[in-house]
């Protein structure tokens, strides 16, 4: 059909192009949170039952050979429900645990990182943490940036606000990440993600 329209004289339609004035679309929070955290080596893994984040977390032991007992929460909650380690410290490192369950303050769309803060991780710095941290989150912790993380976590405790504030970054696959790995703060991050 196409020849004949050529045939014809009939011209296609053209393209419209978008005012370079007009701003950007930008993607959900979502959408550009998963692609930043995913693209930079986070697993992550969307849940809509809490059986379906039970599995996921049983899998992500049975993935590294890893028992229940190996992983440490300083979440009293946390660690019930998953039949995790549960521990109060005031001095030392966890590191010599294979992995730490933890909460999260907000989860930061632009960047793919994870705001904490001292409700989280207590006192400890990230290099105190275990190599692996499985953070355990809710859809409405998504914020489009750090400066809006920020600003919701001084609404949320208006009366003390939080110490310890950091950003949990994942471990980059790349050679020259790798070879700065030693010196650097990030982890291998599995994010179960709830949205029930």
């Amino acid at each position: 059909m196409g020849i004949w329209k050529n045939f014809f004289g009939k011209k296609p339609p053209k393209k419209s192009e978008k005012s370079p004035y007009l701003p950007k679309s930008e993607e959900p929070i979502d959408i550009s949170f998963a692609k930043n955290f995913t693209s930079s080596g986070g697993c992550f893994l969307y849940n809509d039952s809490f059986d379906l984040v039970r599995s996921n977390f049983n899998k992500i032991c049975l993935e590294n050979n890893w028992e229940p007992n190996q992983i440490v929460s300083l979440n009293k909650n946390l660690s019930d429900l998953f039949q995790t380690q549960f521990i109060v410290h005031t001095s030392g490192k966890l590191n010599h645990f294979e992995a730490a369950l933890i909460h999260c303050e907000y989860l930061i769309g632009n960047t793919g990182k994870i705001l904490l803060s001292n409700h989280q991780i207590n006192h400890f710095k990230l290099n105190e943490l275990p190599q692996t941290i499985i953070v355990s989150a809710k859809i409405n912790q998504l914020t489009r940036d750090v400066s809006q993380g920020m600003s919701l976590l001084k609404n949320k405790y208006a009366d003390k606000i939080p110490t310890n504030i950091t950003t949990l970054k994942t471990k980059s696959l790349t050679i020259k990440e790798k070879n700065q790995e030693a010196r650097t703060n990030a982890k291998n991050i599995y994010l179960l993600l709830e949205d029930f």
